[in-house]
C-alpha cells in the first residue's frame, strides 16, 4: 500500500482519474487527492474538495473507491459491525479516545481544504462534522465513511501536523496513532490484506490519454480537459467565458480590438489550466466569427503561436462533422442535430454510409441580436422579426435535407440551448449533470421566448444559469430555437452538454 500527497489538493493524473471513473462507474466530480493504493498500484481510497465545483457542500472527505474493499467492508456492515463501532465507543475509553483523535483529523483536513479554496469552513455552509455527518462515532451510520479515515490515517495521508501545527497534548504520534488504528480496523473490520482483488482487474482502465480543446465561438472561448479511452470520454474540465469575440463583426470586416483582447485573455488563462491538469495534447480552434472575419485565421494562428498549441480555424463542414462526433459520443440512434452559435447555426445528421451531412445558416444568436433587437426589453416585433427570419432559413433547408431528418430524434446542443434547459428546469445554479439529456418541450421553449423577451438585460443577467455576457443575445438564441423545432416539425428536443468540444477530443483538428 501507498500513498502521497501535499497540504493542499494535487493534479490527479490521467491514468488515476480514468481508473477512478471505472471503479465508480462514472467520471468523479472533482479530486483533490489519490490517499491510498492497492498493492497492484491503483487507487484505493479517494479524496473530494468539501466544496465541489468551489459552491455546493460536500458531506464527505474520504471515499473507498477499490470495488473488491468496498464489497469487503459491505459484509462486515451487514453483519451489524457498524453497531458495535457505535457501542464500543461508548463503552470503551481506549478506543473513544482514538476515534476522536481520528475525528479531529478528519475535520481539520477539511477545514484546511476549505480555507485553500479562500472560504470559511463554518461561516460558508461547509460542513465541519465528524466522519460520515455525524459529530462523534457513538451516532456513527456508515461503516464505508470510518473504513475510509482509518485507511487515510494507516496510510498516513491524515496525520497529526498536516492541517495544524504539531502534536497536541496527550495524542498518540503519527506512528503509534497508524498502528493504533490498523488495530482498531482488525477489530470491526476484515484484515485489509483479504480485501483485495487477485487479479488486478482495475487495469482494464488505465489505457487513456488525457487531451485537451480549446473552442473560439463567437460568443464565448471554452475549454474541455478530458480522459479519452477506446472512443470514450470522461469529463475533467469543463468551463467556459462569455468574450464576444464577434461583437460588431461584418463579414469581411476584421476583428474588434476589445473583443480579441478579452477572447486572447480567456484563451492564456485555459491553455494554462489544460496543462496543470496533465493534458498531453491542446488544440485550439476557431469557427464562425473567425472564418468570416478577414484576420479571423491570423488571429488564431498568433494565438497558437503564444501558447504552445495546434490550431485550425474549422471549415463549416468540419465543424458539423466534430459537433456530430461529440453528441454522438453517447447518444445512439438516429439523430438530427441542431447547433446554435453566435454567428451561425448547423443542422447536422448522418446521411448514406454514415457520412455526416450538414446545412449550416447564416445566423445565430448573436448575429440575430445585432441585427434586430434595439430595445431593452426587447420589443414584440423585434423578436418577431428573429423568428421570422430563422423560420425563412429554415424552411428554405434542401428537401433532400428535410426528407432525410423524418423520424430521428432532435438533439439541441451549445449555450443557447443549454441555458434555456437549464432555466426550463428550475436551477439555482447550473449544473451540466442535470441539464445533458435533458428533454426540452416545444410549449417549454414558447413559455421561455415570451419570459426572456419579457425582462431587460440587467434581470436576465440576474437569472441562475444565465451568464452576463450571454443574457444580452438569449432571447435571439432562443427565437431561433422555437422557429428550427416548428418548423422541422419537432414537439421534442433532447438537449446535450456534447458538442464541438468533444468532437475536437475525440478525433483531432
Amino acid at each position: 500500500m501507498q500513498a502521497h500527497g501535499n497540504a493542499q489538493s494535487e493534479v490527479v493524473g490521467a491514468r488515476d482519474w480514468a481508473v477512478v471513473a471505472g471503479q465508480l462507474g462514472r467520471a468523479p466530480y472533482e479530486l483533490t487527492g489519490i490517499a491510498m493504493r492497492c498493492p497492484y498500484g491503483y487507487p484505493v481510497l479517494i479524496e473530494s474538495p468539501p466544496l465541489v465545483r468551489g459552491q455546493v457542500p460536500n458531506p464527505n472527505l474520504l471515499y473507498l473507491s477499490c470495488p473488491s474493499l468496498k464489497k469487503a467492508v459491505s459484509r462486515a456492515e451487514a453483519r451489524g459491525a457498524v453497531k458495535e463501532l457505535r457501542f464500543s465507543f461508548n463503552s470503551d475509553p481506549g478506543l473513544r479516545a482514538v476515534l476522536l483523535q481520528v475525528n479531529r483529523l478528519y475535520q481539520e483536513r477539511r477545514i484546511t481544504l476549505a480555507e485553500a479554496l479562500g472560504r470559511e469552513a463554518e461561516s460558508s455552509g461547509v460542513l465541519v462534522e465528524g466522519i460520515g455527518g455525524p459529530a462523534d462515532p457513538g451516532m456513527a451510520t456508515c461503516l464505508h465513511a470510518y473504513a475510509a479515515a482509518f485507511l487515510a490515517v494507516m496510510s498516513g495521508w491524515l496525520r497529526e501536523g498536516r492541517a495544524t501545527g504539531g502534536l497536541g497534548g496527550g495524542h498518540a504520534g503519527p506512528a503509534d496513532l497508524a498502528a493504533t488504528v490498523r488495530q482498531v480496523w482488525e477489530r470491526f473490520l476484515p484484515p485489509v490484506g483479504e480485501c483485495w482483488c487477485l487479479d488486478a482487474r482495475c487495469a482494464q482502465w488505465e489505457n487513456v490519454a488525457r487531451r485537451a480543446a480549446i473552442d473560439v465561438g463567437t460568443i464565448s472561448v471554452r475549454l474541455l480537459v478530458a480522459d479519452t479511452a477506446e472512443g470514450r470520454l470522461r469529463t475533467v474540465i469543463r468551463q467556459v467565458e462569455v468574450t464576444r469575440l464577434g461583437e460588431g463583426l461584418k463579414y469581411g470586416a476584421r476583428l474588434g480590438e476589445a473583443p480579441k483582447r478579452r477572447t486572447t485573455e480567456a484563451v492564456e488563462r485555459y491553455a494554462a489550466v489544460a496543462r496543470a491538469a496533465g493534458a498531453d495534447s491542446v488544440v485550439l480552434a476557431g469557427t464562425s466569427a473567425t472564418r468570416d472575419a478577414l484576420d479571423g485565421e491570423k488571429f488564431i494562428t498568433r494565438l497558437a503561436l503564444e501558447n504552445g498549441l495546434t490550431a485550425a480555424v474549422l471549415s463549416g463542414q468540419r465543424e458539423a462533422e466534430l459537433t456530430f462526433a461529440g453528441v454522438r459520443s453517447d447518444l445512439q440512434g438516429d439523430l438530427v442535430v441542431i447547433d446554435i452559435g453566435g454567428g451561425s447555426t448547423e443542422v447536422i445528421w448522418a446521411g448514406e454510409g454514415g457520412k455526416v451531412e450538414a446545412v449550416s445558416l447564416d445566423l445565430g444568436a448573436s448575429r440575430a441580436t445585432e441585427r434586430w433587437i434595439r430595445s431593452d426589453p426587447p420589443a414584440p416585433e423585434e423578436i418577431r422579426a428573429v423568428y421570422e427570419e430563422a423560420k425563412a432559413a429554415f424552411v428554405g433547408v434542401p428537401d433532400f435535407g428535410r426528407r432525410a431528418l423524418k423520424g430521428r430524434r432532435l438533439v439541441g446542443t451549445a449555450g443557447t440551448v443549454t441555458t434555456l434547459a437549464a432555466l426550463d428546469a428550475g436551477l439555482e445554479k447550473y449544473d451540466p449533470e442535470l441539464v445533458h439529456h435533458r428533454v426540452l418541450g416545444l410549449e417549454s421553449v414558447r413559455r421561455l421566448v415570451k419570459f426572456l423577451a419579457g425582462l431587460t438585460c440587467e434581470e436576465r443577467e440576474a437569472l441562475p444559469s444565465v451568464q452576463p455576457g450571454r443574457a444580452a443575445v438569449i432571447p435571439g438564441g432562443a427565437a431561433i430555437l422555437l422557429a428550427a423545432m416548428e418548423t422541422l416539425g419537432y414537439e421534442r428536443l433532447t438537449v446535450s452538454e456534447r458538442d464541438l468540444l468533444d468532437g475536437l477530443v475525440l478525433c483531432g483538428l
